[in-house]
């Protein structure tokens, strides 16, 4: 009655199974020519087929699809095949003492088919006895489905070349083609009528440790200076972005088509371009090993779902509309603090970090709408960042509240208990008392400043104990769990926080009103929901004992007992800082509620046969 669903209802009476079937298959051969001549090739095959059944129940439930359910079946059917085959040709010789060549020629090949049918039907009867997808009403049956594929094919060829393993070269040539670019697509090579993108690298490197003038000194045993610059193409658009098809659609018990999207037949790679720096240093015999790297690159054609008139019947068209710059730096090093005949002692380090601005986007920027935020691209600005209000507190009095003489887009007056949101602009670029899309800035970003990891190894006779750490800072998260557990809008239920919310005149909080439907828009995305995401981690303990001769009918064993996520410093009020609810960039940094990563205990045993 209250719209609400009833969780104890949902863990007796809601069902769900599934049943995977999985197969996957490699086979290959290889072939040595003459002592200079390799080749090799593998077939792979891989089949997935996921069949799922869902009952949404009455009792206890809220109605379904906008009110008109009151209980729902479901089925569907995944399946998935992928062929794919690796072939290349390896050559290596010597030229005298002091020059080696090696090339490799390759053929990669792959071929994926996804085909996904569902179907549901409404309105059985409520005992919820009736649960197959053959019960329900006839006039609420549905039927669909999607049919993917993506065929990809690259031609490439790799050589290298080295002078008294002193000066080293090496350049790479590819040429790919998929089918999820344009037929039309722009900057590519047509061969056969199908086009193809070309994409190359080359590099130097100068292993100056080598040279005469540093042959005395015998505590260096390596100091190697690199630099690379290279060109690579990327389709991940989706599979139909680029292809004219068409939908089902039934009205009035009768079956049309329609347009599936907004054709582009020229859509082609997003291409990436980057330089990179780096050096290589070991000393001590190699108990200090270092190398550090600095990269710039440039992604250009960016691939984006750029935002059209409604008019056209469709929100987003896929293009390529945008340019990224990105640089940034990685450290690594390893020390032997410790060499011994019994006891060693390791450490190892690694940090990153790397900065993005969107140099290039199409109308200078554009919004996208998720569940509880918004993200903007906007150029001068890093890509896919948190985009609202700036929240100020609580109006503690009434008096306040007049003083500021504000309101929202639909006119209605902030009171006391409201919350305070900077007014930054308006129409004609200045302050006008009214909380609205003007008044929207970024106000966080996703992306960490600094990244990496420190491990610890000690090493007694046949005992080790390691011991693994990472840490992330400078990035912000947007809280949706605390987010839906303190609007105050709904009979939802709250977390303890909104025991703090404002109820009186003169209350200093920084919890508003409980406000039902919210119409003054308290809980509008904003900086209150924005959080540090940053932390450190003991991602790992281990101690084990090593047995590296016979063991029983072993060759070997090791013993070993193992804590993950042991603990976490974070000042993060979720469960978790550390979580990916998607795949897709637009979706990092948003917390929608993950389990959190468990703290694993295992105690083991590896025998080597």
């Amino acid at each position: 009655e209250l719209g609400v669903s009833n969780p104890l209802a949902v863990i007796e009476n809601y069902t769900a199974g599934n049943t995977n079937y999985h197969f996957v298959s490699n086979l290959g051969f290889e072939i040595t020519i003459n002592e200079n001549l390799f080749f090799k090739t593998n077939f792979g095959l891989t089949y997935n087929v996921l069949k799922e059944q869902l009952f949404l129940p009455n009792r206890g439930m809220e109605r379904y699809y906008e009110l008109e359910a009151h209980n729902v079946a479901k089925v569907s059917n995944n399946d998935f095949n992928s062929l794919n085959n690796i072939s290349y040709l390896k050559y290596s010789k010597n030229f005298g003492k002091n020059h080696k060549l090696f090339s490799t020629t390759g053929l990669n090949i792959l071929s994926n088919n996804f085909e996904y049918d569902w179907g549901l039907t409404k309105n059985a009867h409520e005992n919820d006895e009736y649960r197959e997808i053959r019960d329900g009403e006839n006039n609420l049956r549905e039927i669909g489905g999607s049919n993917r594929v993506w065929n990809w094919m690259s031609f490439y060829e790799n050589v290298t070349y080295s002078f008294k393993d002193k000066y080293l070269l090496t350049a790479s040539l590819s040429i790919d083609g998929s089918s999820r670019v344009g037929k039309n697509a722009a900057n590519t090579l047509k061969l056969g009528n199908t086009p193809f993108g070309i994409f190359y690298a080359g590099g130097v490197a100068w292993r100056l440790s080598s040279e005469p003038f540093l042959n005395k000194y015998s505590w260096i045993e390596e100091i190697k200076l690199r630099a690379t610059y290279g060109k690579t193409g990327n389709d991940d658009i989706g599979e139909s972005s680029a292809t004219r098809y068409y939908q089902i659609i039934r009205f009035n018990e009768t079956v049309g088509l329609y347009p599936g999207t907004v054709v582009n037949d020229e859509l082609t790679y997003e291409s990436v371009s980057q330089m990179n720096l780096g050096i290589d240093i070991a000393l001590l015999g190699n108990r200090i090993r270092t190398s550090f790297d600095v990269y710039n690159s440039v992604t250009d054609n960016m691939l984006i779902y750029s935002p059209i008139e409604s008019y056209l019947g469709f929100n987003y068209r896929p293009e390529n509309g945008g340019q990224l710059k990105n640089k940034g730096w990685e450290l690594g090093a390893f020390f032997r603090l410790v060499d011994a005949r019994s006891f060693k002692w390791d450490i190892q380090a690694n940090v990153s970090t790397s900065t993005n601005e969107i140099s290039e986007i199409v109308g200078d920027m554009f919004i996208t709408d998720i569940d509880g935020a918004q993200i903007i691209n906007k150029v001068g600005n890093e890509a896919n960042s948190f985009y609202g209000y700036i929240f100020e507190g609580v109006f503690s009095t009434q008096a306040e509240a007049d003083a500021a003489n504000l309101i929202n887009d639909r006119d209605f007056t902030f009171k006391a208990g409201d919350a305070k949101f900077s007014d930054l602009s308006g129409p004609n670029g200045t302050p006008d008392g009214v909380i609205n899309e003007f008044d929207k800035t970024i106000i966080g970003s996703a992306t960490p400043e600094y990244y990496g990891g420190l491990s610890n190894s000690f090493k007694y006779k046949r005992w080790t104990l390691s011991a693994f750490l990472q840490f992330m800072t400078g990035n912000e998260l947007f809280n949706f769990v605390r987010f839906r557990n303190e609007q105050m809008s709904n009979l939802f239920n709250q977390s303890s926080r909104v025991l703090s919310r404002w109820q009186r005149d003169g209350q200093e909080t920084d919890v508003p009103r409980a406000n039902w439907k919210d119409p003054i828009g308290n809980s509008a995305f904003s900086t209150r929901w924005i959080e540090d995401g940053s932390f450190m981690r003991v991602k790992n303990i281990t101690l084990s004992y090593n047995i590296p001769d016979e063991f029983l009918a072993f060759q070997n064993a090791e013993f070993y007992v193992s804590a993950n996520n042991v603990f976490t410093l974070s000042k993060y009020l979720g469960y978790d800082p550390e979580f990916g609810y998607s795949h897709s960039q637009i979706g990092q940094g948003v917390d929608y509620g993950l389990s959190p990563q468990p703290r694993q205990f295992i105690v083991g045993i590896k025998l080597g046969l």
